[in-house]
């Protein structure tokens, strides 16, 4: 579901045990609900992941964990971001929203999520954030990349906790990854180049 404004792009992975990825700012909850009916059976869905703690992708995580009776999960890093009133604070600012913190448990790199139809294995690449995740089914060679990796682009790693060093050697990592589509945390996705976006990404950079 693509992102308006602000908001992040929303994923809804399909199967016998469907997982919602990124919830947006939440500034608009109704219409989230709304468009995610139209991919699947969204309550089904009974776990949340995030790909980082920015409000641009998480504002919508209390709303939805409630509707939903739903876990919400993120990096241990970047747990600190949501739970933590000061950095929290900074971000409503910054976006300009009044919205209120979910209460996340945690995930690290490597941990498998399994829908029943799709396996998205946790992938730990900082750099846009210290926390940041990208999430790839190795079967289909699907890649949801957060704000890692866009189709034309890199996230930003100017705002805390980002790094540019990091994003470079995240950014390597999924070149090794045989992704085929590319779902990342805003802008289109791309449908069987997802190797040539990465690679794009690594020359914007200054890496290639």
């Amino acid at each position: 579901m693509t992102g308006m404004g602000f908001d992040s792009n929303i994923f809804l992975v399909t199967g016998d045990d469907p997982i919602v990825v990124d919830t947006s700012t939440g500034s608009d909850i109704t219409r989230v609900f709304r468009g995610l009916t139209e991919f699947g059976d969204v309550d089904a869905v009974k776990r949340i992941l995030l790909t980082h703690g920015h409000l641009d992708h998480v504002g919508g995580a209390a709303d939805m964990k409630k509707k939903l009776s739903a876990e919400v999960l993120i990096h241990e890093i970047d747990a600190p971001m949501i739970l933590d009133s000061g950095i929290w604070d900074s971000q409503k600012r910054m976006f300009g929203i009044e919205v209120e913190p979910a209460k996340v448990g945690t995930f690290t790199d490597g941990d498998v999520f399994s829908t029943g139809e799709h396996d998205f294995k946790v992938i730990h690449t900082p750099g846009h954030t210290g926390g940041s995740v990208s999430l790839f089914d190795s079967s289909g060679g699907a890649l949801i990349s957060g704000d890692t990796v866009f189709a034309g682009g890199v996230g930003r790693w100017d705002l805390p906790t980002g790094n540019y060093r990091d994003l470079v050697k995240s950014v390597r990592r999924l070149m090794k990854l045989d992704a085929v589509d590319l779902y990342p945390g805003h802008g289109p996705c791309a449908y069987g180049d997802a190797k040539e976006q990465i690679a794009d990404a690594l020359r914007y950079l200054g890496d290639a």
